[in-house]
């Protein structure tokens, strides 16, 4: 499958080990970054997206994973590929690829967000805005 959205990116140096590699933990922010560039492109803001109805909502993680297959070195550049792989009522399933220049793959991850209402008395899942639903259907054409 294509993917959906990319993101250029280089690897500083508070992002590596003592060995000058990527730190495992730094794939995560990677991640969610990617996912954030993503709403962006479709005209929305992480930090204030709103339901149909003008409620505010938000995207918490239930399931991430990465397995890493090639180190990221100090200043290396990659590139991110996000695909949105499944929407359901209330979820949606991103998956990453992190890619060389030479389009070899460097590590995979998957991000499984819940969309989520917020109310004084806390946060509950609710079903994805129509709105934002539809946004994203347009830029994937598949879903």
């Amino acid at each position: 499958m294509s993917c959906h959205f990319k993101q250029r990116r280089k690897v500083v140096f508070s992002e590596t080990d003592l060995a000058g590699i990527a730190h495992f933990s730094s794939f995560f922010p990677y991640m969610e970054d990617c996912e954030h560039s993503f709403y962006r492109s479709l005209g929305y803001s992480v930090t204030n997206m709103l339901d149909d109805d003008g409620i505010n909502i938000g995207w918490p993680r239930i399931n991430v994973s990465c397995e890493y297959l090639k180190p990221l070195h100090f200043e290396d550049e990659f590139e991110i590929q996000l695909l949105v792989s499944e929407i359901t009522d209330k979820t949606i399933k991103y998956e990453f690829n992190f890619v060389d220049d030479e389009k070899a793959l460097l590590a995979k991850g998957s991000v499984v967000v819940v969309c989520v209402k917020f109310s004084e008395s806390g946060m509950k899942s609710s079903n994805i805005p129509d709105s934002i639903r539809n946004s994203i259907n347009e830029a994937t054409n598949q879903l």
